[in-house]
């Protein structure tokens, strides 16, 4: 059942109250976690994670309107490139699991051998967009781990690989919505207006690259590593259109960046694995969408950790999602 049109009459409702009441805010959810059921996947109420953390919106909310909303400051030391250096963008959006919901840091904190990602890096700079807007840089950052709900994403794993193998002169966008679909990612949108993710992405994507040549550098943008929406692999008729709506994304994307051969890099986990729903194979339609364009490439991350819940993955997942992506890079680029 789709939802969409009863959640948007309702949020509208919210908004138009708190729009003319000095004394009312309205508290964004949409971002927040959802319960993972069994066998179909994503339940639109909330469990443990949901409810935790909308306590912590609300703490927000109030705690900003007297002024007292704590942030920790995460500033570049210096700018990490010299003037006239040509800088690589890498620009990551996606969903949930790009998003990083239930990969926790005291997770990461366990894992041998991963310490270094839990390590700022202030040679690339890091700006970002969380759950829809909810947490925004404040401008470029040292590349690390912002305070989100104590969560990480694929990007720390996927920096990391790309340095390993010599990558130099990075700066990272990260533009994510958990409770996004894949139709508010394209450049129609749908009815829910104020959900239409697509304007505020490329704008992102145009501002990011600006700000990096007003610094002095060349940029090449090297790339838009979107994973696929999770939210979309159990309601049939979303699965049966993400990989055209996908397709419409990426072309709308390079006319409105000018970009013709802007490279795509569209991973896809294992979708919901239920009868009904195996008859529209998904991951052969992107395929067929890659095969139809040079510059879109599809990353099977296929070889995931097996993974407690579905299609939500944690810690150990999200390590292993951000190095299949970095392969994927680095033998196409």
């Amino acid at each position: 059942m789709d939802l969409r049109p009863r959640m948007y009459a309702i949020s509208q409702g919210q908004k138009a109250v708190t729009s003319v009441d000095p004394l009312a805010e309205y508290v964004p959810t949409s971002h927040v976690g959802v319960e993972i059921g069994n066998p179909v996947g994503l339940h639109y109420h909330y469990g443990t994670l949901g409810q935790l953390e909308h306590g912590v919106n609300y703490a927000d909310a109030y705690l900003r309107s007297i002024g007292k909303l704590p942030r920790a400051k995460r500033t570049l030391p210096k700018w990490p490139y010299e003037k006239g250096e040509k800088v690589s963008l890498f620009v990551l959006a996606g969903h949930r699991n790009m998003e990083g919901e239930r990969a926790f840091v005291e997770d990461l904190e366990k894992m041998d051998g991963r310490s270094g990602l839990l390590v700022d890096d202030p040679t690339i700079a890091y700006k970002y967009s969380l759950g829809g807007g909810y947490e925004i840089s404040e401008g470029w950052e040292p590349f690390g781990i912002p305070d989100f709900y104590g969560t990480f994403g694929p990007e720390l794993s996927f920096v990391h690989a790309l340095k390993a193998e010599g990558k130099t002169n990075l700066a990272v966008a990260k533009y994510t919505h958990s409770g996004s679909q894949i139709i508010d990612w394209t450049p129609e949108g749908s009815i829910a207006k104020d959900r239409h993710l697509y304007p505020g992405f490329i704008s992102f994507v145009k501002q990011s690259v600006a700000e990096l040549k007003a610094k002095g550098n060349g940029v090449e943008l090297a790339g838009i590593f979107y994973h696929v929406g999770e939210n979309d692999m159990s309601f049939h008729p979303y699965r049966r259109d993400a990989a055209k709506r996908i397709g419409d994304m990426i072309a709308q994307s390079r006319r409105d960046l000018g970009m013709p051969g802007l490279k795509w890099y569209v991973s896809q986990q294992p979708p919901t694995d239920v009868e009904r729903l195996n008859k529209l194979d998904v991951m052969s339609e992107v395929g067929k969408l890659a095969q139809s364009d040079s510059f879109t490439v599809q990353v099977k991350a296929v070889d995931l950790p097996p993974q407690e819940k579905r299609l939500v993955i944690r810690a150990d997942g999200t390590v292993a999602l951000g190095e299949r992506i970095a392969r994927a890079y680095l033998v196409k680029k």
